[in-house]
């Protein structure tokens, strides 16, 4: 039986953990092939002996990265069919008059300047291989002003980008969505560097009066991630799903 994604080539960030490891996974499963790009050099070798899989070890943020990233899909295997920008930090819940220029730019350069980066290497692949879908990583974060204003602000920029592209690109084939998650079982805060700050026990409060379940599995940002990058979302173009058990209608 023919699978959801046979055939098509993939690059995912954050794959060494979390929702990036999740979508890399599932999407395996669906017949894709993928250059999985992750930091974490340990929790990379679940890859490297998977032939369908080209590992690639580095911090998104460090230049020259995007292209490395894009080089190794056409490298490897000659085409790329889409994106999914997974790999994101957390600013911790840091309030506005405690976050430092070094905090701003650090949150800022992983979670939208980095997804800026990738796409615009990658995109030239995409119109090379007749078109394909580009899954950006958001967070409820964007849609409340409860979160630190690095993260809001970095999400919510995230959602422009998306549009953006979804708009320049539509005549080349080229889709571009973006999944705002909310709370998800993922290792965020340990990758963030450092504790949350104490700012983060209003918000904890205000989603446990949530008449909603607060935590979802990276898997179930996975599965969205394949349908927006199969076939049956081809009339899907710049959409924000919000994937959060309903957080964000309280």
């Amino acid at each position: 039986m023919e699978k959801r994604l046979d055939g098509k080539v993939f690059l995912i960030t954050g794959a060494s953990s979390g929702m990036g490891k999740a979508v890399t996974a599932r999407f395996l499963e669906e017949g894709a092939r993928a250059v999985a790009v992750g930091r974490d050099e340990k929790r990379m070798e679940q890859w490297k002996k998977d032939p369908r899989v080209r590992p690639v070890i580095g911090d998104i943020t460090e230049n020259g990265m995007a292209e490395r990233m894009a080089g190794a899909a056409k490298e490897t295997f000659g085409r790329l069919d889409g994106i999914c920008n997974a790999a994101g930090i957390n600013d911790l819940s840091y309030p506005l008059l405690e976050t430092d220029d070094e905090r701003w730019d650090r949150v800022l350069e992983t979670d939208l300047k980095a997804p800026f980066r990738i796409i615009r290497a990658a995109v030239p692949l995409l119109v090379e291989s007749g078109g394909g879908s580009i899954v950006n990583i958001g967070s409820y974060a964007a849609l409340r002003g409860n979160h630190g204003p690095s993260y809001t602000a970095a999400k919510a920029g995230l959602e422009g980008l998306t549009k953006s592209v979804a708009f320049g690109f539509a005549k080349q084939n080229i889709r571009c969505n973006i999944i705002h998650p909310g709370g998800t079982r993922t290792n965020i805060g340990v990758t963030s560097g450092g504790k949350y700050h104490e700012a983060q026990g209003a918000l904890s409060k205000l989603i446990m009066d949530m008449p909603v379940n607060w935590f979802g599995y990276p898997e179930d940002i996975a599965n969205v991630c394949l349908f927006l990058c199969s076939e049956e979302a081809k009339w899907i173009n710049g959409a924000v799903i919000s994937v959060d058990g309903g957080m964000s209608v309280c």
